[in-house]
């Protein structure tokens, strides 16, 4: 028997995988791990696999359904600074940024060099409307960018500053209003200063204490790679997510963040290229122009998981209205 004679696989991107009839959560996972060659195979060619109506009910079973899938080994989410919450031991919430925020796409953690190969989701409770996980094909994105723009920042490259705070009443109070700017405890999941420097140092991150026990990050990338596997060239960069601007946040947030964060030292996010030269406003504009014609949004069910290679597809957020949660975890 062939994995085609179980499941049904529809469409390009994301490729939607259903049952031909109902099974339990055990054969599931039997299935999975006969013929999980089957499906990294499909991975490879789509960037997205949506796995929809089988009966995924939990946060320990999604985390089930990723072990036996067996695409690598589970990573905490350290380094990166979108609010989320830890579910249990490599599982989190996705996003918790407010919910009329559009997250535009971007592959997560692509500002390190140690980033994630997949990253998955579970949709355990669908919103009303909207609220998708929005994803984009990220060689295509890179043939849509503009040659010269595209040029430009493969020749000078990418430079990511980050600030994260310690303890500040201030920060909390603005946390509290609504989740942004996340302290470097939980950008690190720990305490302990020590920790943070040799994390930084596996990670090839430039650092440094700022007053008041804030951290400052900085990292070089690329703006640009090949894909291990395929050798494909793909878009692979967070230029436009580290520059708050009113196209990216709307104007009412843009004036939030330039009265509370833009200070040399709490300005959360910067970028610039690798020699130190300001990016193009004009260049991040026209990225996010191609992001919004790129993006597929496909609305969740219930009990829905997808895969994506976090190199060859990118993600981001539908803004949305009420209740949603999607879980998340990464492999590498």
């Amino acid at each position: 028997m062939t994995a085609f004679d179980v499941f049904q696989v529809k469409g390009d991107f994301p490729a939607i995988i259903t049952s031909y009839k109902k099974i339990d959560y055990e054969s599931l996972i039997s299935l999975i791990t006969t013929h999980r060659d089957v499906f990294h195979r499909l991975l490879l060619k789509h960037g997205a696999l949506l796995f929809r109506g089988f009966p995924v009910a939990s946060a320990a079973q999604f985390a089930n359904f990723i072990e036996n899938l067996k695409l690598g080994q589970f990573v905490n989410y350290i380094g990166g600074d979108s609010p989320r919450d830890k579910v249990e031991d490599k599982v989190y919430t996705s996003t918790e940024a407010p919910p009329a925020l559009l997250i535009p796409l971007h592959q997560e953690l692509s500002f390190m060099k140690k980033h994630p190969r997949h990253i998955y989701f579970f949709c355990e409770h669908p919103p009303a409307a909207q609220g998708e996980t929005i994803i984009g094909d990220a060689r295509r994105m890179y043939q849509a960018i503009h040659p010269e723009v595209r040029q430009r920042f493969e020749a000078k490259g990418l430079q990511y500053t980050s600030n994260y705070y310690y303890e500040s009443k201030v920060m909390q109070y603005m946390n509290k209003m609504q989740r942004s700017h996340k302290s470097w405890t939980e950008v690190f999941e720990t305490r302990d200063r020590h920790e943070v420097e040799t994390r930084c140092l596996s990670n090839e991150f430039e650092w440094r204490w700022s007053h008041n026990d804030w951290l400052n990050i900085t990292q070089t990338r690329p703006a640009t790679i090949s894909h291990p596997e395929t050798a494909e060239k793909v878009w692979f960069n967070q230029a436009h997510l580290y520059d708050f601007n009113p196209r990216l946040l709307g104007w009412p947030r843009y004036v939030g963040a330039k009265l509370f964060y833009f200070r040399p030292w709490t300005r959360l996010h910067e970028i610039r290229h690798a020699d130190g030269s300001k990016v193009a406003r004009k260049d991040l504009y026209h990225i996010l122009e191609v992001l919004q014609q790129e993006t597929v949004a496909t609305p969740w069910e219930k009990s829905d998981v997808m895969v994506l290679d976090n190199i060859l597809a990118m993600h981001g957020r539908a803004p949305f209205k009420g209740s949603r949660r999607v879980l998340t975890a990464l492999t590498s």
